[in-house]
């Protein structure tokens, strides 16, 4: 039985018109806005310094996971609630035959978006790529049985979802999901923290020798506060402190340095590094 599929109505035409007015003067403009949002809960109206421009996140976990994306070293952009062509996800909704998003007391279509489309660098390709990422809660996503085996969740979510894969699909490009585990409050602290000294100029080459040094006292001392490893480094290139909290700011911003963000980090805490494969 084929499902009825919602109306594209007038308003949504005429916002779509003036959405893409907008994109053309001033670049990415977000489909949903933070005023937009009626529901409880907490947005974010985030000035990114990264990319210099005002972003709009709806929740902390979208917050926390545009910074975690934003700012790997080989991304060139994010861009949030991104929209999908309606004619295209209202021809998927028809060949999965399953409901399009849409307003259930007026059967009028809502505009699918995509939390984030990265664009970024291929590390092993020099390829630009564009990769798109849903943020959803892990529990909204996936359910564990009672033999501890994980699966995706059936219901709406998971409809709404392979509508969006599938558009990404026929576009050519990589869909993944990303959730709360992937973006941690501690990972996002600290990147916060580290993202304070962005926009100092300081040559690769300064901040590539200040991690050497700042390795050699970590594995001479691996228990030792980070701020005794910016000690040894700053003594070894005759810096100040002030610059060495700086160097290593940055250090472990660009991941020149391989911290290990996964624990809250402070200059009087020990810190871990991360093994070969990045864990």
């Amino acid at each position: 039985m084929r499902v009825r599929q919602p109306l594209i109505s007038k308003e949504i035409v005429s916002s779509l018109i003036k959405w893409k007015k907008e994109l053309a003067v001033n670049g990415h403009s977000a489909w949903v806005k933070v005023p937009d949002v009626r529901k409880m809960g907490r947005r974010h109206v985030h000035k990114c310094v990264r990319q210099n421009r005002i972003t709009h996140l709806l929740s902390d976990g979208e917050y926390r996971a545009y910074q975690v994306l934003v700012w790997r070293p080989n991304v060139l952009a994010v861009y949030e609630q991104v929209p999908i062509h309606l004619p295209l996800s209202l021809s998927v909704a028809r060949d999965l035959n399953v409901v399009h998003h849409r307003n259930y007391k007026t059967n009028e279509a809502y505009v699918v978006t995509t939390d984030f489309v990265v664009k970024e660098v291929d590390v092993k390709t020099g390829e630009i790529i564009s990769t798109a990422y849903s943020f959803k809660y892990w529990d909204q996503y996936y359910v564990i049985d009672n033999a501890g085996r994980v699966s995706l969740k059936k219901g709406r979510t998971l409809q709404k979802l392979k509508i969006e894969r599938e558009c990404w699909r026929r576009k050519n490009t990589k869909y993944k999901l990303i959730s709360e585990l992937d973006a941690t409050k501690a990972k996002c602290w600290n990147l916060d923290w580290f993202s304070q000294e962005w926009g100092i100029q300081i040559d690769r080459a300064i901040k590539v020798k200040f991690s050497e040094l700042f390795l050699e006292s970590w594995y001479s001392h691996p228990l030792s506060i980070i701020q005794d490893h910016i000690d040894f480094a700053c003594k070894k290139l005759s810096y100040s402190k002030c610059q060495g909290v700086t160097l290593f700011k940055l250090a472990a911003l660009e991941q020149i340095l391989p911290i290990d963000l996964s624990e809250k980090l402070k200059l009087y805490y020990p810190v871990k590094l991360l093994d070969q494969e990045g864990n």
